[in-house]
């Protein structure tokens, strides 16, 4: 099966420049639908799979970008994997050259164009090119081959495979700009800046080029500053440096900072006797980020930063990382309260580093070494090769303010040269970028002085237990500020509703220390994984490794409300006095102590309260503006009135950041719930199962009782609620009633519904279910002892006339649903021994 792309040169440029990290006279997007095959034995090369005229009747289609392990076949798949499609392109020009660029492929690669060998690759996360003008048939079908393969594996991370990003083709002139840095370096007494432009181009031509660069500097979309260079770029150069420096008056600085993100555009055009041969564009800010004895200072003023570590993933588009995934996951951190960290192992494709550009967070990209590594060497190339990569990616980033060497990467015990790769890692980084942080990031400089912290100027630290005591042996061991890049405990519960951290507990431990900087939650999100670990840290059988403080279907945990308290840039914001009848309230707000964490100084801050009828449809909104808070200020008071008066459900009050962000909230209730309905209910030998609805509660529990016997579950968040009580038995009928609680106090009991306990095994929970461009996922629970999986669906309710069994653990996928076509479905599992629970609910897909 082969997939053909005609080029129309320039229809797609504007889906494929988003991707790119050099714009280009003309780009075609390669993605869509390929011929995929997998090769477990590995005999595609000797098999000659990548001929140009190779015959791909037996194999099947993958989606480009995408994960093979999205898809139930292949859901554990790992090895060799071959990826083919055909194109055609036009007639390149003698002075053009065609550039095949791929944003990421984990993790080996090789690539092949009509049966050539053009290139491999084996850093799975960051972006490559080969220049393939010399192996197309302009005019004619090409055929571009792949093989990938996801052996590679480092930590407790799902090693995705396949092609994971986009794929295009460049058609350029064989002169062209490759990138440009920028130092963007503030004066802060003076309120101007300096800017210092290295632009970077080659030519690929046999003959010299009498070019001329035009820069034009844009803040706002308005031109700040412009210059030109003229310069001789020699035949067959991959390498020429140009430089040009602009001293930007204090009327046009505005500086980034985590509250106001504010980004510039360099703009260069490379020209020859007036004809343009390329352009390339980047954005960068304006910022500087020191260390000054204890202080971490952003432009001059001290820090003490929140932020979390992320596993850019999810389990409905793998590690693929959709613009959507990448908002999302970004906009719900800040509303955390998150402005730095070490934000993950992984690094990050351009588009995820551009919006925290955006929205202000900053983070440290990291050489992807952990623990015991024979990469661990200071004469071995690839890491050398990494750092200077994610460097030359990255540089511009205003939120990249430094640079990881690795990942605890401990004593000499573990890796005998550590010392030695730290020392000059840290030394190259420092050269290759001097105006930011070069770290490793240590599971052990409380251990010992001469553990590798000491060539850093800020010591990164991770720990799980006994965290004061861990930051003060580094502290001892090495006189560094110190910032807490993971911090954790065990793993919590893939529940929402039972998914909490003691985030109080361990920073209230790290507090008050003037050496310890701040802290970075391991981790924002649960991740896929078979990690096994010592107890408490078990991945369950789901696969879902639960540290996060949301799923990995991005539903909120208990833990989200408990680090967003912890993380707010105010201690408390408490609601009081409220009079519904002559329409006012008072709103306490409690700064920050000044060696709390986080503590910054707070401008442009808001409040914001919102009024909700009887039905909880927001009636009125209306906006305090809020003085600048310093860390240590004294608590103040923030008075509130209104005007909607007639049947009010409830207010809420959000304390906003500049940027709109509700970072704390603040819900007083003025009624009790509805009283709630018992929607539906499993019945089963090890339990009961009902499930609820109700809008309007905060929390949920069931009474059930029998003979004058009467008994509560716990208080849950979910929409259902299980009764696993031995002292119901098989066969007794329980009278169950649900109710729902708020702050004002409980409901109503719902109608009561009588139960019979029986034979049956519990169906899966269903978490979650996502339609996205490759199907329908659902997400459930997985006991040890499932065998294997049903499901019933159609496009009907109550009519399925399609089925599907797997053994997938935690996420299956029903393939070739269009989206925008909901499926309803219900859900089942057989037990190893062979029996069927009973069904699900039906369920719809939205």
């Amino acid at each position: 099966m082969d997939f053909k792309v005609p080029i129309l040169m320039g229809i797609l440029c504007f889906v494929v420049t988003s991707f790119s990290y050099a714009q280009s006279n003309e780009n075609i997007s390669l993605n869509g639908k390929w011929s995929f095959k997998t090769d477990p034995y590995a005999q595609g090369e000797s098999s000659q799979w990548f001929a140009k005229d190779v015959n791909t009747t037996s194999w099947g289609t993958m989606a480009v970008p995408g994960n093979w392990d999205l898809v139930n076949e292949y859901s554990e798949y790992v090895g060799d994997a071959w990826y083919t499609r055909t194109f055609t392109v036009k007639e390149i020009q003698s002075t053009e050259q065609l550039r095949l660029v791929f944003q990421s492929v984990y993790n080996n690669s090789k690539v092949w164009v009509n049966g050539h060998l053009v290139g491999e690759h084996d850093f799975g996360f960051l972006p490559f090119h080969f220049n393939i003008s010399e192996y197309i048939n302009p005019g004619k079908e090409n055929r571009l081959t792949v093989l990938v393969n996801n052996v590679f594996k480092s930590g407790a991370m799902w090693n995705w495979g396949g092609i994971r990003r986009p794929v295009w083709l460049e058609l350029t002139s064989k002169t062209r700009i490759e990138f440009q840095h920028i130092d963007a370096v503030p004066n802060l007494k003076k309120g101007t800046a300096q800017l210092d432009v290295k632009i970077v181009s080659s030519n690929a031509s046999n003959t010299p080029r009498n070019v001329l660069f035009n820069i034009d500097i844009k803040s706002n979309g308005k031109i700040v500053a412009q210059g030109e260079v003229k310069t001789i770029i020699p035949a067959n150069t991959n390498k020429h440096i140009v430089k040009w420096a602009y001293h930007l008056p204090k009327s046009k600085v505005n500086l980034w900072h985590f509250d106001f993100p504010n980004l510039y555009e360099s703009t260069v055009t490379l020209s020859e006797n007036k004809e343009i041969l390329h352009t390339n564009s980047d954005r960068f800010g304006i910022r500087k980020l020191e260390i000054n004895s204890l202080e971490l200072l952003l432009n001059g003023e001290s820090i003490r930063p929140v932020g979390f570590n992320v596993v850019p993933e999810d389990r409905f588009t793998g590690n693929t990382l959709p613009i959507e995934r990448i908002k999302e996951d970004v906009d719900l951190m800040k509303s955390l309260g998150a402005n730095m960290a070490r934000l993950s192992h992984v690094n990050l494709p351009k588009e995820y580093i551009d919006y925290l550009d955006e929205k202000g967070i900053m983070i440290f990209e990291e050489v992807g070494l952990w623990g015991k590594d024979i990469l661990v060497d200071p004469e071995h190339p690839k890491p050398k090769e990494w750092l200077q990569r994610i460097i030359e990616n990255n540089y511009n980033h205003p939120a990249v303010i430094g640079w990881s060497l690795g990942n605890e990467l401990g004593m000499a015990s573990k890796n005998p040269k550590v010392d030695a790769y730290i020392k000059g890692a840290i030394e190259m980084a420092e050269k290759l970028d001097p105006n930011r942080i070069a770290v490793s990031v240590s599971n052990s400089a409380n251990n010992s002085p001469k553990e590798a912290t000491m060539y850093a100027d800020l010591a990164m630290l991770n720990g799980y237990q006994n965290w004061g005591k861990k930051a003060d042996g580094t502290w001892e061991n090495h006189k560094k500020p110190i910032f807490m890049s993971e911090f954790g405990y065990e793993l919590n519960s893939e529940d929402p509703s039972l998914g909490d951290v003691p985030a109080e507990k361990i920073l209230n431990q790290l507090r008050n220390k003037e050496y310890v900087l701040g802290a970075s939650l391991w981790t924002f999100n649960d991740y896929r994984s078979t990690y096994h670990g010592k107890d408490g840290w078990k991945t369950p059988p789901s696969q879902n490794r639960a540290w996060g403080i949301v799923t990995s279907f991005r539903d909120k945990k208990k833990g989200f409300y408990s680090v967003q308290k912890e993380f707010s840039p105010i201690k408390n914001l408490t609601v009081s006095n409220i009079n519904t009848t002559e329409r006012h309230a008072k709103v306490t707000i409690q700064p920050r102590e000044k060696l709390d964490i986080p503590a910054n100084i707070l401008r442009g801050y808001k409040v914001q309260y919102t009024l909700f009828d009887s039905d909880f449809k927001p009636v009125e909104t209306k906006t305090e503006n809020i003085k600048t808070i310093f860390p240590g200020d004294d608590t103040f008071d923030v008075f509130l009135e209104w005007s909607a008066k007639d049947n009010l459900s409830m207010i809420e009050v959000s304390f906003l950041d500049p940027q709109g962000y509700k970072v704390l909230t603040d819900v007083v209730k003025f009624q009790v719930p509805k009283q709630p309905v018992i929607t539906f209910a499993n019945t089963a030998n090890n339990g009961i199962r009902v499930f609820r609805k109700s809008k309007d509660a905060e929390a949920y529990y069931v009474r059930y009782e029998k003979d004058g016997l009467i008994f509560n579950t716990k208080k849950t968040t979910n929409n259902f609620i299980d009764i696993e009580d031995k002292k119901i038995k098989q066969g007794d009928v329980w009278q169950y009633q649900l109710i729902a609680v708020n702050n004002k106090g409980e409901s109503v009991p719902s109608e009561v519904k009588e139960l019979i306990k029986d034979e049956d095994e519990l169906p899966p929970i269903v978490w979650n279910t996502k339609h996205t461009e490759n199907g329908v996922f659902i997400a459930y629970s997985v006991n040890p002892y499932d065998y294997l999986y049903e499901v019933l669906y159609g496009t009907s309710p109550n009519k399925y006339n399609q089925k599907l069994t797997t053994k997938v653990k935690g996420v299956l996928n029903i393939p070739n649903i269009k989206k925008g076509i909901p499926i309803y479905y219900k859900m089942r599992v057989i037990k190893q021994w062979g029996f069927a629970s009973e069904w699900t609910q039906e369920l719809k897909s939205e």
